[in-house]
């Protein structure tokens, strides 16, 4: 009997390694080892302890045979194979996949998946759902996706169909450079820094003449800390009411990156106002062509006019001085104006302009023109700029040929042009020589694609101009379709000492675009300069002293697409790949861990069910929670190993021939015993 018990237990053991290395190739397939353990004993003869006078008898007992304790499970990992299908998955560390077979829950290591019918993500060969976490839009964050709470079927729907999204955040990235000069298309630059006690406006003095050889100045000034208050002409002169007399142009919008200003004649005498010395002006502002002009309300003469819209861009200076070397002191009125549509590329053409002081009126004024080079920056070209001299009959009446040239500015970054006299006869206020300075410098411009609730892109230009340290100008337009103009089409950003935005508040504003004007639902669309609305703070716009390097950095929207191909990665994350070019995650693959993987129930198809003895599944995503990663197109194979199998093999089969020897003896014992009666 104790043979057969020996027979029986190695006939276990060869089962064991025989399913073994009949699994050799199964993927997922975990090893198991047979563990033997002696029966009871006989006791014929029980123990008997020394005493004074006779030692100690040991007990005597006859072993009854052997039995399987065993059969335990070994979960190392298993060997890698590549197989190059998509839906293929191995699990490189700890855990399990989750599958669902109909109401319960089951787990495995074989990641041989397929997607059926219904684009379910299935175990090949049983059907049974795998198992993950959906992935979800971040309602706070649209650069992140956020997993579901519980586990559900992965399903992978190829060919179906992704709904355009308009855009809703668009978030900027970078710096914008702290040394660049201002920008000077943008404003007013003055030349005379000790008269701008305004903060952060900016504002030149032109002189104009009226007749009879009466002049009156004009004080233009932008705040751009107001955008209501984009340029006001102030005159030092006095209406009958006693107060000065100013005339604002509001800002009503942008049209391809130029202000769209609206005048509104005050109360009373509307666009009638009496000047300095009596000198009586209508002014009137064409708000389509944007041309303000200033006219002589007796004579009809006009004594101003300039396009303020596409051609605000003064920079002028006055230059007190004595004509040849003698005579009484004089006042000249120079005016550069840049012309806003050249803007674009290189050179910038520049109109230069001076009043004759012996006869002021605009058909005695003087011009020429200057192509200036420029840089991609938007910075003069100053290394390639050859200004001409200005020859004699070029110039107001009394001034010498030599007396006045352009010239580049003598240091700096090479932002700088200057009018300058070399002799130094010419004097400002200060009795010290006088250089008027043209200053072109902070401009930035980025484009991004936007997309609107139809799936239609459209280009959306941020143009960045520097008004004064600290304090840089945004402006927002479409150039290929300017009828879209935002709600909010430009603002101010103001950085801190240190280069961080302090203002707008939270760094970022928002605008509609009328999208409606082209039959669409209009749009609400964050501008976020400083990375909080994507979850990145502090990490937007910056002010340093390093190149400009503002970009979009990202957008929410896209067009419409279609789900093609997808990805697995490390993580676990299913990313599907859109034909609009779109990368979303699907799922997550969900992994089970086990406190005891040993205690496992093997059902068949390499799967496993929980026991009492492996404890509650832990169920995360991969890599979490002590999870292993997922390794895409791979397969985990059989951790079988052929030679220890076959070894064990041999022991096995050595121990049954041993126990059936055992048996044949008692055999022929029996038949002794049997012919003993004979």
């Amino acid at each position: 009997m104790t043979a057969v018990t020996g027979v029986r237990a190695h006939q276990t053991m060869l089962d064991v390694t025989g399913n073994n290395i009949a699994n050799v190739n199964t993927p997922g397939f975990k090893r198991d080892v047979t563990v033997f353990q002696d029966l009871l004993y006989q006791t014929t003869q029980g123990a008997t302890g020394p005493g004074e006078s006779r030692g100690g008898v040991n007990p005597s007992q006859v072993g009854l045979g052997v039995r399987v304790a065993a059969i335990e499970t070994i979960h190392t990992q298993g060997f890698m194979q590549f197989t190059g299908n998509r839906t293929d998955m191995m699990i490189s560390g700890d855990g399990f996949f989750v599958l669902r077979d109909g109401g319960s829950r089951i787990f495995s290591r074989a990641g041989n998946f397929t997607l059926d019918g219904e684009f379910n993500l299935v175990h090949s060969g049983t059907g049974f759902r795998v198992q993950g976490f959906e992935m979800q839009r971040d309602p706070l964050n649209p650069m992140n996706f956020i997993m579901a709470g519980d586990v559900s079927d992965i399903r992978i729907p190829l060919g179906s169909k992704m709904d355009p999204r308009a855009t809703t955040v668009v978030a900027l990235r970078c710096n914008l450079d702290s040394r660049v000069q201002p920008y000077l298309p943008i404003g007013f630059r003055d030349i005379h820094p000790e008269l701008n006690a305004l903060g952060f406006m900016d504002r030149a003095v032109v002189r104009i003449g009226g007749v009879n050889g009466d002049d009156f100045q004009m004080t233009a000034r932008t705040d751009f800390t107001d955008p209501t208050q984009y340029i006001t002409f102030a005159f030092d002169s006095v209406p009958p009411t006693g107060t000065p007399v100013e005339i604002q142009l509001e800002m009503a919008g942008i049209d391809q990156g130029r202000p769209v200003l609206a005048f509104t004649p005050p109360a009373g005498p509307g666009p009638h106002f009496v000047l300095q010395n009596g000198v009586e002006v209508n002014v009137f502002y064409n708000d389509t062509t944007g041309m303000l002009t200033m006219v002589d309300h007796n004579s009809g003469a006009t004594l101003f006019t300039n396009n303020v819209r596409n051609d605000m861009n003064y920079f002028s200076f006055s230059a007190p001085r004595t004509p040849g070397g003698g005579g009484a002191a004089d006042t000249i009125n120079f005016l550069m104006e840049f012309h806003e549509t050249s803007f674009g590329g290189s050179p910038v053409r520049a109109t230069v302009w001076w009043d004759d002081p012996a006869a002021i009126s605009p058909a005695n004024m003087g011009f020429f023109t200057l192509d200036i080079p420029v840089n991609a920056d938007g910075t003069f070209d100053l290394s390639n700029f050859n200004p001409p001299t200005l020859a004699g009959g070029a110039l107001p009446a009394g001034f010498l040929a030599t007396d006045f040239h352009l010239s580049p500015a003598a240091a700096g970054r090479g932002f700088e042009m200057r009018v300058r006299d070399p002799g130094g006869t010419i004097a400002n206020a200060n009795n010290a020589p006088i250089a008027g300075t043209l200053t072109m410098g902070g401009m930035h411009q980025v484009k991004m694609t936007i997309y609107d609730c139809q799936g239609y892109d459209h280009t959306l230009e941020v143009q960045f101009k520097k008004v004064a340290e600290n304090v840089w100008r945004w402006e927002a337009f479409f150039p290929t379709n300017p009828s879209l103009v935002p709600s909010v089409s430009s603002g101010s950003l103001l950085f801190g000492p240190c280069g961080r935005i302090i203002y707008p508040a939270g760094g970022s504003v928002n605008f509609d675009v009328p999208f409606s004007l082209l039959g669409r639902q209009n749009a609400n669309i964050t501008l976020d300069f400083s990375g909080n609305a994507i979850g990145l703070e502090g990490e937007g716009v910056t002010q340093f002293a390093s190149a400009s390097t503002t970009r979009g950095f990202f957008q929410d929207g896209f067009a419409m697409g279609v789900l093609n191909n997808f990805t697995v990665g490390q993580d676990g994350t299913i990313v599907g790949q859109f034909t609009n070019g779109q990368n979303m995650p699907i799922f997550r693959v969900a992994l089970a861990q086990f406190a005891n993987p040993a205690g496992l129930e093997k059902i068949g198809d390499t799967m496993f069910r929980a026991s009492v003895n492996s404890g509650l599944p832990n169920i995360n995503a991969a890599l979490e929670g002590g999870g292993g990663a997922i390794i895409g197109s791979t397969l985990e194979m059989s951790n079988v190993d052929l030679t220890e199998e076959f070894t064990r093999m041999i022991i096995s089969q050595r121990g049954f021939q041993a126990n059936t020897r055992v048996v044949t003896v008692s055999d022929s014992i029996l038949e002794e015993v049997v012919n003993m009666k004979r």
